[in-house]
């Protein structure tokens, strides 16, 4: 009797140990680190570095290796699908929130604003003890 592909992945998932779960767990924590715009360049890549070793040891740790590099894969598609639902989701609220509104090159010039008064106050520099007595 023969199981489906997704039948042998499901019971390797059962057999999953905690390496290979904390594996998962830091690969899906920095691989959109990696992707994304909120580290520096040198942060991008410690963290696409940290995505890949964890995604090697995971695969070295599964039995057989095959379903590893499966799930790894689909972790990779799932994200970018949830990236993409995401770009829509804003495309469209954006749509529908500016449906009618006048666009910039037609709307009014807006007035310049008024020069922020200066409110002189004294510098207390960082580690100074701040009493509230005096």
């Amino acid at each position: 009797m023969s199981i489906s592909v997704i039948g042998d992945i499901k019971s390797s998932l059962d057999a999953f140990g905690v390496e290979q779960q904390a594996c998962v767990l830091v690969f899906l924590m920095s691989y959109p680190l990696a992707l994304g715009a909120l580290l520096e360049p040198r942060g991008r890549r410690i963290a696409g570095a940290v995505a890949s070793a964890s995604t090697v040891v995971f695969i070295a740790m599964t039995d057989p290796w095959m379903h590893a590099v499966l799930l790894m894969a689909l972790a990779v598609v799932g994200i970018g699908l949830f990236i993409a639902a995401v770009y829509l989701a804003d495309f469209v609220s954006r749509r529908i929130a500016l449906h009618g509104a006048a666009m910039p090159d037609e709307a009014e010039p807006l007035p310049e604003p008024a020069p922020a008064m200066a409110v002189e106050r004294e510098r207390v520099p960082i580690g100074r003890p701040l009493s509230v007595k005096s």
